[in-house]
């Protein structure tokens, strides 16, 4: 791999190497199945051109995984909670720049979840194409990330990209939310179009049911399960999945409301 110049932060360059091995640093490896949650911008100026930018991103994690490694992205449109229409190729991704850039890519599967589809590719992307009818059950991407032991990286900005925690709140059933029925139009990779239905487990509004992101954060710290480096402006962090669903199930099951906002 060329090593380019890749951001300009505090009259300093990052080069494409420095992020790689940064990458590696924090325990990315060869043959992970990984989730990417992305703010790219947040590490300064970008010195090559966008679709040159985004590219070089997208090699550096393919360059560590490898060719038994497989890459996520999530590409959550919220698209039949406002009424919208879900169409795999043209509806656009809602989670930053570089997931939209991604979902287009040669060899590259979107998932049929009209509110929260992923791209994917490489060695393992079969086992996370499977059609649910809840977002979050068994045998949905968060799923097969955990049972296969994935990891989760948060890429620019640690306070977004916890989704996660919700799959696990549809786990555990708490009480706080509820099976909610969405329904729309779907519209497939040949221009199909067809009525859908999906269930999301959403938060009951009229009582406590919002998380707060500083309990998320501090309970992944205590169990040391934030790997985390300071990168250019911003910071990157790896979690492994098994272990965050391991410890915030067990405690959820203990007290649902340990980890909501007062």
């Amino acid at each position: 791999m060329i090593n380019e110049a890749l951001v300009k932060y505090k009259e300093k360059i990052l080069y494409s190497k420095d992020l790689l091995l940064s990458l590696e640093e924090i325990g990315l490896s060869k043959g992970d199945m990984l989730c990417v949650h992305t703010e790219i911008f947040s590490f300064g100026m970008p010195l090559l051109k966008k679709e040159d930018f985004l590219n070089k991103i997208i090699e550096i994690f393919k360059d560590i995984l490898g060719k038994n490694g497989t890459l996520i992205m999530p590409t959550f449109t919220y698209s039949f909670c406002k009424n919208l229409d879900f169409d795999k190729l043209n509806s656009r991704s809602t989670m930053g720049i570089l997931t939209e850039h991604y979902r287009k890519q040669n060899g590259v599967y979107r998932t049929n979840d009209p509110i929260f589809s992923f791209a994917i590719s490489g060695a393992k992307a079969e086992l996370l194409k499977k059609d649910c009818k809840s977002c979050f059950e068994k045998g949905s991407v968060y799923d097969v990330l955990k049972d296969e032991k994935g990891k989760l990286l948060i890429f620019g900005n640690q306070k977004l990209g916890y989704t996660f925690t919700h799959f696990i709140e549809e786990e555990a059933l708490v009480s706080y939310r509820y099976f909610k029925e969405f329904n729309g139009n779907f519209i497939d990779e040949m221009g199909n179009k067809r009525q859908k239905s999906i269930k999301y487990y959403v938060r009951k509004l009229n009582e406590k049911s919002e998380l707060d992101i500083d309990k998320v954060l501090k309970l992944l710290k205590q169990s040391n399960n934030f790997n985390t480096k300071n990168v250019a402006n911003a910071n990157i962090t790896l979690i492994d999945t098994k272990k965050y669903y391991d410890i915030f199930y067990e405690m959820m099951k203990r007290d649902e409301n340990f980890l909501l906002k007062e």
